[in-house]
Formats: structure tokens, C-alpha cells, sequence
């Protein structure tokens, strides 16, 4: 017992940090222990008001001390303790920045977390994982950083939809691809950071347009390599879950090539992972249906080409090829994406709901709709990128795009009365193919001056789509008396041709003036002109026209757009404020009725971004938005737009735009000493002259729907999240709380419906990880109310709670386990007298072998206890419903992946 007595003593360091030019002590000083064998973080503290500090608690052992104070040079020390060690510092001066260079380089170990300006800078080697972990384990690691099962990442309680390696895509941007497949122990820094929209970093001017990016900075001799996979997964019920890919990336070279077959609902890890292959992203200049609105909107999150289905029964296959490259002393690039794939999906689905009109009278619904589609095509795009001089460059971005759609749905749907009497009655049987045809690009000219802050940018959009498709649609529709008695049957046999071509042509110009030290201006003007035409005959039967449903159109629209922002920017402070008027001319031409529809209109966009940054690691920013709204095409033309005979759609060309001012506050804090994070938003947002909807409904059910202009739309949310690590338990927890509240117009038999929806979120995951465990609980919270101005079903309330418990455990013989539990309660309420609660158990058992655990066997359960069904249910003010919907059930998968992966090594690095 007295040898352990003396075992269990511990040493402890003391200090006071004071400057040397006031010799002042200093507060809040960051104290950092860090272990010289490996630079692994032991202890973090900060200094009290008298500039004091303690550390205690400490095993023997070599270390140093590192004293970090803002506009200070870091001070480091090598401390050496012993069992009962008690080091005191009487006085760790710290030095200004500006004298130390003036004077001395200091050169030391790096700091394990660093801010490089906005930039937070983790050294991969600080934080121990796992031998032969990949970049998923290492971010798990890291303070502030978070992983889920499925391999999305969130960073300081923003979702990461971008990550690079060494500042360039990584086969495309997707985070799965290179944390997936890249080791931990080839990187040499993780850098975390707001990455700037790609005008802002053109012009140095705020358009407040910020993502959370992650930068993956590789070893030296890590840059060179090679990666593979082959993920093979079959199970009961002749399931299959196929994919394969390889790829070479040396320097600037980047090649690969995948294939992937799915028809599970999660699909292939791989086709997850290359979904956001695609070209240099662009603002394309976008614009309405009507000519109405001019956008320009980036590249989305994923290939354009994936739109595989999300319901239902999906048997998806996809085929692709990935290559890029940087020549000529990095002068010229080129980057090209080929894709072939076929999405076939499966659904049957019901619904059941009641609807309360205006006059008392409940509408009780009823249905049921088998879909079957298919989707297939390729695609082709690809950028040639040329940097003229170091100040000027060329870009010339290209697509092209062919797909065939081929559906078949069948339904049936009625309607009773509240005294369960028939209404109505519709039998649908829905046929349709269409073929279409996308070509599209842009060109780029981009030219920085000498003078700081003054630029140039040239864009030129041309594009071409075409279509042709044939539908057929049977319908067999049944009137009932207030008896429920058969008083009329309607047969309806229509068959549609839709032809439609459209050319258009698209320019943008932008300059960049900084009109003194700390004010900037940007200037853009736009054009756009489209030319399109559709035709549209509907038949009876192939036997007569249909002249009330055909239309024969052209359109032509000419759109020109002027944008002036000013920027005053002055130490950690910026405010942008500017205005976009956007004038618009569009002929429509109904050539079947020899009617000529013309409009022109103004738009204002007003917007306001202010940004101050309080210290190193918080950040607040208010921003306004106004845009205007014109009503599109659909909404305007009064042509009948038929489907089905129980609903019409006609237009309204007494429309008026709509105009739309959004209010957003936001808050970020990051503490690096306690590994705290803390962020906040709101926004408010309302809207005049919205354009809604107004139904007439008749006794029938028979719906004929329209809009109009009302005022009284308008919304308010936010949240506050909230992270704490405890690297000494190796815990963090987190907690979102967020509402929404919004107030919606619509016109139900010319009475006004005013729907108020208020939801209630919270959400709190703890996790607890070590090397052998990783253990979470996620529970979450919804609590939704719904009212109704002319009356509701029920009280409108519901409640909604979810708990999920998951558990990863690392055994013998490199083993691993896993299960998780997913509990689903949704109690009855006043619109649904039943419990609805579901227990979703999955897991799975994997092996791991050859060398670097290339190869692993994984055996995969799912919904052990049978408990998963489709369905869904809604409570509303004076609606309320509830669906199914076809889903896999529980099945059994046996796996085999293998993952390679290396690098290569020339004669001097080897």
C-alpha cells in the first residue's frame, strides 16, 4: 500500500505571465501543456485576472509549455517533471509581435491548434487515432468537428458540403470521397475555414454568401497516389448492393473511373461518394419562366446528372469517369466528367384526409397510386481553364446532356361526405416517354489590375434545350347524389404531344472600383434573351381536338439587369449595401388563337450585409434582403390546364409581383481553450402582394384552382446551438434549439384561410469515443400547432420525439461491432386516437484483414425486430392526413470491401 501511496503523487506547474513593456499581468493568457514526445495536447488552461495560472494533476515526464496572448509572440518552454515536481514561473514575459521580428527569429514545435487569420488550423499529428484510421477518424478527433454514421461532417455547428485536398477538388468536392479513402497518417494539417463565393474572391467585395469548407494540407510525400474500392453487398430477398472504383491522383493529375448497381434505398458507398463529379462550377445567369426574375445561381451540391429517385423502390445503376489535370508550368487546366446511368423506381402509395371548407361541409379523401418510372441518359462536361498572365485568365466551361423518361401510374381516389356518402369517384391510368436534349456553357474572362481591389469579369452563356414527349391519360370519373346514389359517369380519353425548343443567350459584366482605403465599389450590368416555342395538342380520344386544353406558343423575352453595391470596410468591421433593378420585356404569342399577351416590368432588389468581428473567435453579422416576384407563366395564362376532371388549374392575368423583405441575425463563438462553440441565428422575413392560391371547390369535390394577390404572409425562426468537449472524458455534447413560426394566406370559396403554423425543435447528442468504443445517444424533440381562421378538425397540436442509441466496439482479432437503435413515438392527439411508436434495430458485425485492413467482411442486419413501415401523418388547422408509401423491409447483407490505397514514391523518397 505505500508503494502505491508514492505511485499516486502527481507534479504540478505554476506561473505568472506579465508583458514587458508595462510590465502589466495579463488576463486570459492561453496556457497550452503539450507532451515532447509525440506534441499530443495534455492540459489547457487560461490565466486569472492577476495573470496566474495553474496546472496540476501531472504524470512525469518531458513537455512544453506554450504561452499564447493576442498581438503577442508565443513563449515556449521545455519543462522536465518528476513524480512530485511543483514548477513555479515567477515571471513568463511575453513580447510584442512587431519587436520579436524586428529583432529574432523564434522557431518551435507547432502549435497543435493555430488561427491563421480566419482560418483554424488543426496539426494532424496532435491528435492520436487509430492505427491505419482514415481522415473521417482524425476529424472526429478535433475539437469543434463533427462525424455522423454516415459520414457527413459539421464544423462549428455548420453542415461541411466541401472539402479539398491541398486546396483543389479531390475527384470533385464531396466530403465522403477524400475522408473515406484517404489515411490519417498521410496528413499534415487540417485547415478549417468560410470560403468566400467565387465573386467575392474575385473582387475582395463581402456579398456575405460564406460555406464552411474544410482544407486537407497532405504530407510531402503523401501528394502522389493511388486509390481503390470494390464494394460488393448481397442479401435476402435478392437485394444487391454493387460498386466499384479506382483512381490515380499525381500532383495536379487526378484520373478515376466507378460503376455502381443498387437497389436498396441507402445505395452504393461508392456512387455517394462520386455524386458531385461535375464541371467548373459558374453563376449561371437564370431567368424565369416569364422573364420575370434574373438569378445567378452557383453550381449545386451535386452532379446535375444525379437525380436518382428518393421513394419508393429504387434499382439504380450508374457508370462514370473522372479526369483532370494542371500543364504548362500550372498555366492551363483541364477537368472532364462523363456519366451514363438508368433510375427505375417503384411506389405505391395511399392517403387518407379530411378537409374542413368554409361552409362546415367535411370532405372525407381517399386514395391509392401506383407509380412506375424510369430515367436514363448521358451526360458529358468539362472545363478548359487557361491563366493568361498572373493577373488575367480564361475560362470555357461546357455541358451536354440526352435522357429518355419513360411512367406508368395507375389511381383511384374518392371522396365522401361527413355523413360517409359518396361524392365522387376518379379512376386514372397515366402513360408517358419523353426524350430530351440539353447543351449549355460558358465563358469566362477575369483580369486583376495593379491596382489593389480593381477587377474585371466577362461572362457569356449560351444554351439550347429540346424536348418531345407523348402522354396518354384515361379517366373514368363518377358523380354521386347526397345520397351516395351514381347520377352521372364521365369517360375521358386524352392523348398529349408536347413539343418545346428553346435558344438563349446570356452575358455578364462586372467591375470592381476601391475608391479609397476602406470604401469599394462593385458595378455589373446583365442580358439575357430567350426564344422559345411550345406546342401542344391534346386529342379525345386521337379522334378530335381538344382546342381548350392545346396551345401553340412562342415566346420571346429580352431581360437586362443593373447592380451597384458600395463597401465600407475599416479593421474588423464591413457593411455592403446596394441595389439590383432588373427590366424585363417578354412577348407571348398564342398562335392558335392569334392572341399577342405583352408585359414590362421593373424589379428592385435592395440588400444590406454588415459584419463585424469581435475578437479572434466571435463573429456577428445582420443582413437585409428585398426581392421582387413576378408571377410566372402558369400562373398568368388563362389556358385550363387538364389532368384530371375532379382538377383544373386557369390562370390569372391580373397578377401583380409580389415583394419580399427578409431580416437575418447570426452569431458565432469558438473557444479554443475550452472547446466550446456557440452559435445563434434569426430571421424574419414578410411579404406584399403575395401571389397564393385560391380553390373553388364544388359539391363534387371538383376543384378548380387560381391565384390572386393578398397581403399577410410572413414568418420568424432561429435557434441556438451549443457544443463542449471534454477531452480529458473524451465526451462532447451538443445542443440545438430551434422555431419556426409563419403565417400563410390562401382562398378557399372566395373566403380567406389565414394558416398558422408554429414548430418547436430540440435536439442534443452526446459522445463518447476511444480508441476500442464509440458510443452516442442522440434524443430529439418536435412539438407543431396548426390553426386554421375558418375553423379547424382538432386542436391542431402534435408531438413528436425520437431517440437514437448507437454503439461501435472494437474487438479481437480487429473486429468490430456495431448497433444501433432508432425509437420512433408519435402519441395520439385529438385528430389520431392511436399511439404511433416504432422500434428500428440495425447491426452489424465486420472483420478486417491483409494488410492496412485493406479487406473487410461485414455482416449487416437490418430492423431486427420487423417494426418498419412507410407511413407518414399530418395534423394541420383545417387539414388533417395521413400516407403510406412503399419501402424495403429488414433484410440480411453479407459484404465484402476492399479498400486500397498508397502512395507513390520517386528514387529520392525512397
Amino acid at each position: 500500500m505505500s508503494s502505491f501511496s508514492a505511485l499516486a503523487q502527481k507534479a504540478v506547474i505554476r506561473g505568472l505571465v506579465s508583458d514587458t513593456v508595462e510590465n502589466r499581468k495579463l488576463q486570459n493568457a492561453i496556457v497550452t501543456l503539450i507532451r515532447s514526445s509525440d506534441s499530443v495536447i495534455v492540459k489547457t488552461t487560461q490565466t486569472n485576472p492577476e495573470g496566474l495560472f495553474e496546472i496540476s494533476n501531472l504524470y512525469r515526464g518531458k513537455y512544453m509549455l506554450q504561452i499564447s496572448y493576442p498581438k503577442m509572440a508565443d513563449r515556449l518552454i521545455n519543462v522536465r517533471l518528476s513524480d512530485t515536481s511543483v514548477q513555479y514561473f515567477n515571471s513568463i514575459y511575453m513580447e510584442l509581435k512587431s519587436k520579436i521580428l524586428n529583432e529574432v527569429v523564434i522557431r518551435g514545435t507547432k502549435k497543435p491548434i493555430s488561427l491563421r487569420a480566419d482560418t483554424i488550423v488543426f496539426q494532424a499529428d496532435s491528435f492520436a487515432v487509430r492505427s491505419n484510421a482514415n481522415v473521417q477518424e482524425l476529424l472526429k478527433r478535433l475539437p469543434g468537428v463533427i462525424v455522423d454514421k454516415k459520414g457527413n461532417i459539421n464544423a462549428q455547428g455548420q453542415n461541411i458540403k466541401t472539402v479539398l485536398v491541398d486546396g483543389d477538388e479531390f475527384f470533385g468536392d464531396d466530403p465522403l470521397l477524400a475522408t473515406k479513402y484517404l489515411k490519417a497518417n498521410a496528413v499534415e494539417e487540417v485547415q478549417v475555414y468560410d470560403r468566400k463565393s467565387k465573386n467575392a474572391e474575385l473582387t475582395g467585395i463581402d456579398d456575405g454568401i460564406k460555406t464552411k469548407t474544410i482544407n486537407i494540407k497532405l504530407k510531402e510525400n503523401a501528394k502522389n497516389g493511388y486509390l481503390g474500392a470494390l464494394d460488393i453487398n448481397t442479401g435476402n430477398s435478392d437485394f444487391r448492393d454493387y460498386g466499384a472504383m479506382g483512381g490515380v491522383f499525381r500532383g495536379k493529375f487526378k484520373a478515376a473511373v466507378f460503376g455502381t448497381y443498387s437497389n436498396l434505398a441507402n445505395e452504393s458507398k461508392i456512387n455517394n461518394s462520386m455524386r458531385k463529379l461535375k464541371g467548373e462550377d459558374y453563376d449561371i445567369i437564370e431567368v424565369g419562366d416569364d422573364g420575370s426574375s434574373v438569378m445567378y445561381a452557383s453550381g449545386g451540391d451535386y452532379d446535375d446528372d444525379y437525380g436518382s429517385p428518393t421513394g419508393g423502390l429504387p434499382n439504380n445503376l450508374n457508370l462514370g469517369a473522372h479526369l483532370s489535370d494542371r500543364f504548362n508550368a500550372n498555366r492551363m487546366g483541364i477537368k472532364m466528367n462523363v456519366r451514363a446511368f438508368d433510375y427505375r423506381s417503384k411506389n405505391l402509395k395511399t392517403y387518407h384526409t379530411q378537409e374542413l371548407l368554409p361552409n362546415g361541409a367535411l370532405y372525407i379523401s381517399s386514395g391509392k397510386n401506383n407509380d412506375q418510372t424510369e430515367n436514363t441518359g448521358e451526360s458529358v462536361r468539362g472545363t478548359y481553364s487557361f491563366n493568361i498572365d498572373s493577373l488575367s485568365s480564361l475560362k470555357i466551361a461546357f455541358g451536354a446532356r440526352e435522357s429518355k423518361t419513360f411512367s406508368n401510374s395507375t389511381s383511384l381516389d374518392d371522396t365522401r361526405s361527413g355523413k360517409r356518402f359518396f361524392i365522387s369517384q376518379n379512376n386514372q391510368v397515366n402513360t408517358g416517354n419523353g426524350d430530351n436534349e440539353t447543351f449549355n456553357g460558358n465563358i469566362n474572362w477575369s483580369k486583376r489590375f495593379k491596382k489593389r481591389g480593381r477587377t474585371l469579369s466577362i461572362d457569356i452563356q449560351p444554351e439550347s434545350q429540346s424536348g418531345k414527349s407523348i402522354e396518354n391519360s384515361i379517366n373514368n370519373t363518377r358523380y354521386y347524389d347526397e345520397f351516395g346514389i351514381i347520377n352521372r359517369i364521365e369517360n375521358i380519353n386524352l392523348n398529349k404531344d408536347n413539343t418545346n425548343h428553346q435558344n438563349s443567350i446570356g452575358t455578364r459584366i462586372n467591375y470592381t472600383e476601391p475608391l479609397s482605403a476602406k470604401w469599394a465599389m462593385e458595378a455589373s450590368y446583365s442580358f439575357k434573351t430567350i426564344s422559345s416555342s411550345s406546342f401542344r395538342t391534346v386529342t379525345d380520344n386521337n379522334i378530335r381536338k381538344i382546342d381548350s386544353l392545346s396551345n401553340n406558343f412562342r415566346f420571346i423575352n429580352f431581360s437586362n439587369v443593373g447592380r451597384v453595391i458600395m463597401q465600407y470596410k475599416f479593421s474588423d468591421f464591413s457593411i455592403s449595401t446596394g441595389m439590383e433593378a432588373t427590366q424585363t420585356r417578354f412577348d407571348l404569342d398564342d398562335l392558335d388563337r392569334m392572341n399577342d399577351f405583352e408585359r414590362n416590368y421593373l424589379n428592385l432588389s435592395p440588400s444590406t450585409n454588415l459584419f463585424y468581428k469581435i475578437n479572434n473567435s466571435s463573429t456577428i453579422s445582420v443582413n437585409y434582403n428585398g426581392y421582387m416576384q413576378q408571377p410566372d407563366i402558369t400562373q398568368l395564362q388563362p389556358v385550363r390546364q387538364l389532368n384530371n376532371p375532379l382538377y383544373q388549374i386557369i390562370g390569372n392575368s391580373a397578377l401583380r409581383p409580389s415583394f419580399t423583405n427578409t431580416l437575418g441575425l447570426s452569431y458565432n463563438s469558438f473557444q479554443f481553450a475550452s472547446d466550446q462553440y456557440i452559435s445563434g441565428s434569426f430571421t424574419y422575413g414578410f411579404t406584399n402582394n403575395a401571389i397564393v392560391d385560391t380553390e373553388i371547390v364544388d359539391e363534387f369535390n371538383r376543384r378548380i384552382s387560381s391565384f390572386t394577390n393578398l397581403n399577410g404572409n410572413n414568418s420568424l425562426s432561429g435557434g441556438i446551438y451549443y457544443s463542449k468537449g471534454f477531452s480529458k472524458l473524451n465526451f462532447r455534447l451538443g445542443v440545438d434549439l430551434g422555431f419556426n413560426n409563419s403565417n400563410n394566406l390562401s382562398v378557399i370559396n372566395f373566403t380567406e384561410n389565414k394558416i398558422r403554423n408554429t414548430q418547436y425543435n430540440l435536439r442534443t447528442s452526446f459522445n463518447y469515443y476511444t480508441p476500442a468504443a464509440d458510443v452516442s445517444y442522440t434524443p430529439s424533440a418536435t412539438f407543431m400547432t396548426g390553426k386554421s381562421s375558418i375553423g379547424g378538425l382538432n386542436d391542431g397540436k402534435s408531438l413528436m420525439h425520437d431517440h437514437e442509441f448507437s454503439g461501435t466496439v472494437q474487438l479481437p482479432y480487429q473486429l468490430e461491432f456495431n448497433t444501433t437503435v432508432s425509437l420512433t413515438f408519435r402519441p395520439a392527439n385529438s385528430s389520431f386516437g392511436r399511439d404511433f411508436n416504432i422500434a428500428i434495430w440495425n447491426s452489424y458485425l465486420s472483420g478486417k484483414m491483409l494488410r492496412n485492413n485493406a479487406l473487410e467482411v461485414k455482416l449487416q442486419v437490418t430492423d431486427i425486430l420487423n417494426q418498419k413501415i412507410g407511413y407518414n401523418r399530418f395534423v394541420g388547422g383545417n387539414v388533417i392526413g395521413e400516407s403510406t408509401y412503399s419501402y424495403i423491409p429488414g433484410y440480411i447483407l453479407l459484404g465484402l470491401n476492399w479498400n486500397l490505397s498508397g502512395n507513390f514514391l520517386n528514387s529520392s523518397r525512397k
